[in-house]
C-alpha cells in the first residue's frame, strides 16, 4: 500500500515487559521493519531490564533493572514497580518528539493510569485479548483479585485514551463498551508477518494426512478437546505437537499417530510443515470469551504454505480457501485436510499475503491514525 503523507505525524509504539517473549519481540522487530520500508516516522520500543532479551533491534534497556535480579517473588514484584514507573517516566519524557503514543495495553496497570491521565499528547492502547475474562479463567483467588482490579483501573485508564486498536474487531468492541465513552476512535490492527519471498519445499505424502500444531498449549489452545477427540477416533492421521506440552496432558498423546517434538526454532518449524497438509490454531478460544484471534501462527503458517484449521472467525475473507472455522471435530479437520491437499503450498501463500503482510497492515494504520 502507498501511503500519502499528509504530515510529519511521529508515532511511537511501545511495550514494556519484565521478560519479554521472543514473539513478542519478533513481531516488533517486523514492523519496525515495515515502518523503516514504508518510509514513515514509526518508532518501535520494547522497554525491558537489561540482561532480560537479547538479540532484537527494537530493545529499550533500563540500566536501573538487572533481569538477573529477580530471583525471588519479593525481588521480581519490586523490578515490576520500579519498570513499570521507569517506563512511563521514560515515556512522558518523549513527548516534545513524538505525536502519538501507541502503548500495548498492560493490565491493572497504576502508571499506566496516571500516564494517560498526564500525557498531552493523544494516547492510544493496542489491545490483543479480552482482558478481565482471561485474568479470571485460571480461577481461584488471584484470578477473582486481578480480573477485579482489571475491572477498577483498566476502565479509568481506557476512558481517558484517544482511542483503541484491536487485533479484532471483537477485541476493540469490548474495550470501547468497557471504556464507558462514546467520544473514542477505534481502529483494527490484525497480527502480521514481514513476508518475505522464499522456495517452499514440498514433501506431502499422497495418502496419510499430517496436521502440525505449533503452541505455547495454554487452555485456549484446547489440546486437550483435541486429544480427547483423537481417542475416540480411529481415522488415519499424524499429528505433530511443537512447543511444551502441560504434564497433565503428556499422558494423552502416547498415541502412535502423535509426534511430540518440543520446542523448535523458525527454521526448524518451516522444515517440519514442509510434510504437513494443516497447519492447526486454537480449539478453545471460547474460555476467553472470544469469537475473533489473528494468531501470529497462522500468519506464519500460512507463510509456510500450510492452510489453517481454528475455532475462531479471522480477518481473511469469506470462503477463501485456505482458511476454515470448525471445533475439534477429526472427521470435519480431515476433511479440509484433503480438501486443500490439491493447493500448492506457494499458492497458499500468495493468497494469503495481502491479509498477512506486516506492510500493508502497518500502512493502512498509520493512515487511519493520522
Amino acid at each position: 500500500m502507498k501511503i500519502t503523507k499528509t504530515g510529519s505525524t511521529r508515532v511511537l509504539h511501545s511495550a514494556a515487559l519484565l521478560r519479554p517473549p521472543s514473539g513478542i519481540c519478533t513481531q516488533m522487530d517486523w514492523e519496525q521493519e515495515a515502518a523503516n520500508e514504508l518510509g514513515i516516522d514509526w518508532q518501535v520500543k520494547m522497554y525491558c531490564p537489561w540482561k532480560s532479551a537479547s538479540n532484537f533491534k527494537v530493545l529499550h534497556f533500563d540500566n536501573q533493572i538487572s533481569a538477573t535480579a529477580m530471583q525471588t517473588p519479593i525481588e521480581k514484584f519490586k523490578a515490576w514497580i520500579n519498570l513499570r514507573r521507569n517506563y512511563h517516566q521514560w515515556l512522558a519524557n518523549q513527548q516534545d518528539t513524538i505525536d502519538i503514543f501507541l502503548l500495548r495495553y498492560y493490565v491493572h496497570d497504576p502508571f499506566q493510569w496516571q500516564f494517560v491521565h498526564q500525557c498531552k499528547k493523544p494516547v492510544y492502547f493496542v489491545h490483543h485479548t479480552l482482558e478481565i475474562p482471561e485474568l479470571a479463567l485460571p480461577g481461584g483467588i488471584n484470578g477473582f483479585i486481578r480480573s477485579t482490579l482489571e475491572k477498577i483501573i483498566g476502565r479509568a485508564s481506557i476512558k481517558k485514551a484517544a482511542g483503541i486498536i484491536g487485533v479484532t474487531q471483537e477485541i476493540a468492541d469490548y474495550e470501547l463498551t468497557r471504556s464507558g465513552t462514546s467520544r473514542q476512535k477505534s481502529h483494527i490492527y490484525p497480527n502480521g508477518i514481514v513476508f518475505r519471498d522464499q522456495t517452499l519445499h514440498d514433501r506431502r505424502s499422497t495418502d496419510i494426512p499430517e496436521l502440525l500444531f505449533v503452541a505455547n498449549f495454554a487452555p485456549w489452545h484446547g489440546l486437550d478437546r483435541l486429544l480427547i477427540a483423537m481417542r475416540q477416533s480411529n481415522a488415519t492421521l499424524k499429528l505433530h505437537l511443537v512447543g511444551k506440552i502441560p504434564d497433565i496432558l503428556l499422558p494423552m498423546t502416547q498415541d502412535p499417530r502423535i509426534e511430540t517434538h518440543g520446542n523448535l526454532s523458525h527454521e526448524q518449524i518451516k522444515h517440519l510443515s514442509e510434510q504437513c497438509w494443516v497447519g492447526l490454531a486454537s480449539f478453545a478460544l471460547d474460555r476467553k470469551k472470544m469469537n475473533q484471534a489473528c494468531p501470529l501462527k497462522t500468519r506464519e503458517y500460512l507463510m509456510f504454505g500450510l492452510p489453517v484449521y481454528g475455532d475462531y472467525q479471522d480477518i481473511f475473507p469469506k470462503n477463501t480457501p485456505y482458511f476454515q472455522t470448525g471445533n475439534e471435530d477429526l472427521e470435519e479437520i480431515l476433511s479440509f485436510a484433503k480438501k486443500t491437499r490439491i493447493l500448492k503450498k506457494n499458492q497458499i501463500a500468495r493468497l494469503a499475503q495481502p491479509s498477512i503482510d506486516k506492510k500493508n497492515l502497518l500502512a493502512e494504520l498509520f493512515s487511519s491514525i493520522q
